[in-house]
């Protein structure tokens, strides 16, 4: 894995190793397809962008306040479909509410092939700004992270392509686009979680202005066309199911979460020895962070790496499809994996290459087989390259 080229060793390796991992999950998923579009574990292909598709048909219908009652959307959804379907919630903010219309203006299925194009190509034109080669796009879309958000019909793509852009634009200084898509990101907030802190040690107040005036005009449009009590209720209700979610629900929604807090739920602790579980990571993140901040002369590259690292191993709550940043990240480190873990080997820095980027698979089988999430352990080894790969950097 010597090089990021096309033609090296390394881009037919990870195509092949993809192409067959990913394509026998497709495989698998569409031999279990049933008639009308249900998969074999009776979920609607598309599973979670049924949220969105829903969630417009009711909002078209006057029925907003349904979508923030986590029993009456339930009952709503199953008449909808005619059968006992398994439970979904709504956990986005309001300015998500026309994109929602938007989609059940057309057919299900039609919204969904949309939906999910558009949402690759988000992802693609990100990738590119942030320096990946156009033959390496192909991997990306066929990775781990990218082939759950298709399959779930999640928005993982959408919300990697505006962290790119937002980052990339950043490093043009095109202010105003970079500051437009960190509000445009406030649909999944929590995945700012390092934004703010880091345009402002960075000092980029134009970006923190811009975004302030972005995300003012978006809320107050969503107050114009949909009143204030959504906002309360987003505020309230959904905040509190969502705490719910994360800390009482088990099942497989715990196999899909890459977290220190879910890692300690999966091994059978306590939510409040859980919390410190992933307190301690926190604590331990929070000073790798601060040890491999990359300073005036870091690179993109070396931005999106600190970013995207230190948002995963500080959320107690996210999820496999988030991980689509993961893999572009990965790419571009792929012609120089000593300088993303803690190895002068270079044998061994390709291998824990690969493990990085089948993550979301390998991760799902440790969870399901053992009750593991190895997630946070490798986010945190990756992040320590990073400082080790810093200090062997560093002038004598």
């Amino acid at each position: 894995m010597s090089s990021g080229h096309p033609r090296s060793l390394a881009y037919f390796a990870t195509l092949l190793l993809t192409l067959v991992a990913t394509g026998a999950l497709y495989l698998l998923y569409l031999s279990g397809l049933q008639a009308g579009g249900f998969d074999a574990a009776g979920l609607l292909l598309g599973r979670d962008f049924l949220n969105l598709h829903f969630a417009g048909t009711l909002l078209g219908q006057g029925e907003m306040t349904t979508l923030f009652d986590q029993q009456a959307y339930a009952e709503a959804m199953r008449a909808h479909l005619g059968r006992d379907y398994t439970i979904h919630n709504w956990s986005y903010p309001p300015h998500m509410f026309p994109v929602a219309q938007l989609a059940a203006s057309l057919p299900y299925f039609v919204a969904l092939g949309l939906w999910t194009l558009l949402g690759v190509a988000l992802t693609c034109v990100g990738a590119r700004l942030a320096g990946v080669p156009l033959a390496w796009l192909l991997p990306i879309v066929l990775s781990p992270a990218v082939t759950v958000n298709l399959l779930a019909g999640q928005n993982g793509t959408y919300t990697a392509g505006l962290l790119l852009l937002a980052l990339t634009l950043a490093e043009r200084r095109r202010w105003l686009g970079a500051g437009l898509c960190w509000a445009l990101l406030t649909v999944k907030p929590h995945l700012g979680l390092l934004a703010l802190p880091m345009v402002l040690l960075r000092r980029q107040w134009r970006i923190v202005a811009a975004g302030a005036v972005c995300l003012s005009v978006i809320v107050a449009l969503t107050l114009a066309l949909y009143g204030a009590e959504p906002w309360r209720l987003f505020l309230t209700e959904t905040t509190a199911q969502q705490r719910v979610v994360v800390e009482e629900w088990r099942g497989l929604l715990l196999k899909l979460m890459p977290t220190a807090f879910i890692a300690g739920r999966l091994a059978g602790l306590e939510t409040g020895a859980a919390y410190l579980q992933h307190g301690g990571v926190a604590v331990l993140t929070l000073l790798l962070l601060w040890r491999s901040w990359p300073g005036q002369g870091g690179t993109l590259r070396d931005w999106i790496t600190w970013f995207s690292l230190g948002t995963f191993l500080l959320l107690p709550y996210s999820f496999y499809y988030d991980l689509v940043i993961l893999q572009v990240m990965l790419v571009l480190w792929v012609g120089d994996p000593k300088g993303l873990f803690p190895t002068r080997s270079e044998s061994v820095a390709q291998i824990a290459w690969y493990v990085a980027w089948f993550l979301p698979y390998l991760c799902y089988l440790a969870a399901f087989a053992w009750n593991l999430q190895p997630a946070p352990v490798l986010l945190l080894l990756m992040l320590f390259g990073r400082v080790t790969a810093q200090r062997r950097a560093e002038p004598a």
